[in-house]
């Protein structure tokens, strides 16, 4: 069996290499993808290379009207090109972080970014007969994947099916159409649910299911399936993936669903939706303290719950906050909390 090398950047070139934590960015190039999607170029301030695995997310803060917006991004491009990273954002209807890029972002300006990681990657899930499955903007993660193939000249027998509602939605559509005629180990399928606005679209029409998988992959059963997308696509693709018995699923994920109960015991587990990591909490410490624990840069100032530097949204879970002006009402009733003076009562979730 054939897995992949690592690209060391140590070896590959002797730059100062950015290998995570808390860094600022700088906007080097914004490019439009599709009608409503486009893709942001930045390069580290300090001239480092990047060393991630492809699949990995960044964990960006942006400030936003004055307000810190946390969001984990997937990279799209591959460790093979070092010099940058870069992700593809699609607008959202009510989206802040989203809309706010597509509309607002230009070369130039900095960003700040707190970390790079993710479990979802080709290094450390190698496969010899991976299917990489995806459904609109979910494109970015498995495209850094496929790419790193593509560099590396790794001679894997790879399968890529992206799902995207018309056409005209299909973001790296030349991107894909030059890789499945340079690469002989590679086979594309572009899929839309509506194909009206092109009646001659070279690719598939319909939606994910077990049956059109079979007839686009032959071999899905003896395939490792990789996957991203929105939730109703990835409910979806579970159900294909249970009728059809793959080899095995792996799924892009920025946090664990779990299920927590106020206990009122003080101290607890803590999950850290955006990083995926997740941590204990003695009683007494404070969600700030679990966050260092456990390598999570959360930003801070008084530590005393008076500037507010620290708020970060719970979604799940009780604490016991000793807050001292440091949020307003509306954060409070928005589920925003301080880390510097919130002990948890239990296990709680939080947007870290």
């Amino acid at each position: 069996m054939n897995f992949p090398f690592r690209y060391s950047l140590s070896t590959a070139n002797r730059q100062p290499c950015y290998r995570g934590g808390p860094a600022t960015l700088v906007c080097k190039a914004v490019m439009e993808e599709t009608h409503d999607a486009r893709t942001f170029v930045f390069e580290d301030r300090q001239s480092r290379t990047f060393d991630f695995k492809p699949g990995q997310y960044a964990t960006f803060k942006f400030e936003i009207g004055g307000k810190l917006c946390p969001r984990a991004y997937s990279i799209c491009s591959t460790p093979t090109r070092p010099h940058n990273i870069q992700i593809t954002v699609k607008r959202v209807p009510g989206g802040v972080v989203s809309n706010w890029l597509n509309d607002e972002m230009r070369p130039g300006m900095e960003v700040e970014i707190a970390d790079i990681g993710g479990t979802f990657n080709y290094l450390d899930l190698p496969s010899s007969k991976p299917l990489f499955l995806s459904g609109g903007s979910g494109v970015t993660p498995v495209i850094s994947m496929l790419q790193y193939i593509n560099d590396v000249v790794d001679p894997t027998d790879v399968v890529f099916v992206y799902f995207s509602r018309t056409p005209r939605d299909i973001i790296f559509r030349d991107q894909l159409e030059f890789i499945a005629k340079r690469f002989k180990n590679v086979t594309i399928h572009l899929v839309v649910g509506d194909d009206s606005e092109e009646p001659h679209f070279p690719g598939a029409k319909g939606h994910i299911g077990a049956a059109l998988m079979q007839s686009l992959v032959p071999d899905l059963q003896e395939r490792e399936i990789f996957m991203c997308g929105p939730e109703g696509f990835m409910k979806a693709a579970r159900e294909m993936a249970r009728q059809i018995s793959v080899t095995a699923l792996h799924e892009e994920s920025f946090g664990e669903k779990i299920t927590i109960d106020d206990t009122g015991d003080p101290g607890g587990e803590v999950y850290f939706a955006l990083s995926g990591k997740h941590g204990k909490c003695a009683p007494g410490e404070t969600l700030l303290e679990a966050a260092l624990n456990v390598a999570i840069w959360i930003e801070s100032s008084c530590q005393q719950g008076v500037c507010g530097s620290c708020r970060i949204r719970m979604t799940q879970g009780a604490v016991d906050m000793n807050d001292l002006g440091g949020l307003s009402d509306e954060e409070k009733a928005g589920g925003y909390v301080l880390a510097c003076c919130s002990r948890p009562r239990g296990a709680v979730s939080i947007e870290a």
